[in-house]
């Protein structure tokens, strides 16, 4: 009998925990900063690729900015759709026809993240 009361009070509490904790891995708009700084004006093209720490072979986004010459900004703004957390970011950009290629382990957490392309590649 006090099994039957207590039912729908154990179904209530975990439809609260759910929606405190599930929204938190839901994906969400994310504002990334891809910084150029001075080198801007030689950019011809930015693409970036993401992947979730835990399965680094899978892609989650792509995005591709192509820039006629000298009109790339300092600063390049993407809103991906993406859960917070960490994530490895592969970014190619193409200056004076010449590629560089950036690897940078990113957190996520529901800001504005800024990844710096102003010095050498292919760190992470």
């Amino acid at each position: 009998m006090q099994g039957e009361r207590l039912a729908p009070l154990v179904l209530l509490g975990a439809a609260l925990l759910a929606t405190v904790t599930l929204p938190r891995t839901w994906p969400r708009d994310q504002t990334i900063h891809y910084v150029l700084g001075d080198r801007a004006g030689h950019v011809e093209r930015v693409d970036a690729r993401w992947a979730a720490q835990t399965d680094p072979g899978d892609s989650l986004r792509e995005v591709s900015f192509r820039y006629a010459p000298g009109t790339a900004p300092r600063v390049v703004t993407h809103e991906p759709r993406l859960s917070n957390g960490d994530y490895t970011v592969d970014v190619d950009v193409v200056a004076d026809g010449q590629p560089t290629r950036y690897v940078r382990r990113v957190m996520l957490g529901g800001g504005v993240t800024s990844i710096d392309l102003t010095a050498g590649g292919a760190s992470q």
